[in-house]
């Protein structure tokens, strides 16, 4: 009967007060996110960091400063720059173009908003994430890099909100556990058709995978190139004779784990529309309106 009870309150809230459950969701997880790793965090801030002052360790976010607290998985393997490393050739290839825009949704605790900025100093960050406590750390990390005059930070993103931003010099990075399927639609954002975009892919119980429905969207559009995730094991490896991540294997393997499911992919779609990117305008003004 309790249960029962819990279920008619949630389906009430969603309908009445969809921001009440989203911040009990938020606090809620976040609650347990630091039963499970507070003590990882606590031992590898004293391995690592003695002086205090976090930043990341490696990968192509080297040297941004870095909050320490509890986020949505364990904040370690992005102290150490082992947070999803398949990834590092794109990073780099996104910050050598000089996007004047990137929209990053599901932007979490701002990992690669913020580390974005850092890496395109003349890009325009608009960060967007439905949790209140994602969006209070983003703008703390973006502030403890004095980048937040360039990361604006929101809590919904829109198909209006694509639109109004929207160049052809312009970046998506998505997050957002299985949304995708609705936000990344050309036909409903005709937008999309002229942007980057970088998606991580979530499945569920669709009829049709989310990784062949967005392939069959933006296949005419796009040059799709799919990454999968792989395990640590030979980021471990490198690792071994860097002086600053002197730490043992058990250490590192804790340390490095996303706590991922397995067959985890992600699509890098570059639009065939765009032409060479031209650098971006260093006199870019600060981000306006920014969601409070």
């Amino acid at each position: 009967m309790a249960g029962n009870a819990r279920e008619r309150l949630k389906r009430l809230l969603e309908s009445l007060a969809p921001s009440i459950l989203d911040a009990y969701r938020s606090a809620n997880n976040r609650r347990l996110f630091g039963w499970r790793f507070r003590p990882l965090h606590k031992r590898t801030q004293g391995q690592l960091y003695r002086d205090g002052d976090i930043k990341v360790l490696s990968g192509p976010f080297k040297g941004l400063r870095y909050i320490n607290g509890v986020v949505w998985g364990p904040i370690t393997p992005k102290w150490l720059g082992s947070y999803e490393s398949e990834l590092n050739d794109i990073v780099e290839e996104i910050a050598s173009r000089a996007y004047e825009t990137v929209i990053d949704v599901g932007c979490a605790e701002g990992f690669y908003a913020v580390g974005l900025a850092y890496r395109i100093p003349t890009a325009r960050i608009l960060a967007y994430d439905a949790d209140f406590l994602s969006r209070r750390q983003t703008r703390k990390l973006a502030s403890l890099n004095g980048l937040e005059g360039r990361v604006g930070v929101f809590r919904y993103c829109a198909f209006s909100d694509i639109a109004r931003h929207a160049t052809d010099n312009t970046l998506i990075v998505c997050d957002i556990e299985g949304f995708e399927r609705s936000l990344l639609d050309p036909l409903l954002c005709p937008s999309l058709r002229d942007i980057d975009i970088l998606v991580e892919v979530h499945e569920g119980s669709w009829s049709t995978s989310t990784l062949e429905l967005l392939k069959t969207r933006f296949s005419v559009s796009h040059a799709v190139k799919e990454i999968m995730a792989t395990d640590r094991q030979n980021w471990i490896r490198s690792a071994a004779d860097d002086p600053g991540l002197q730490m043992s294997i058990e250490h590192l393997l804790e340390a490095t784990n996303e706590h991922r499911s397995n067959g985890l992919r992600w699509l890098w779609m570059r639009s065939k529309k765009s032409t060479e990117l031209r650098p971006a305008s260093s006199s870019l003004s600060a981000v306006a309106e920014q969601d409070t």
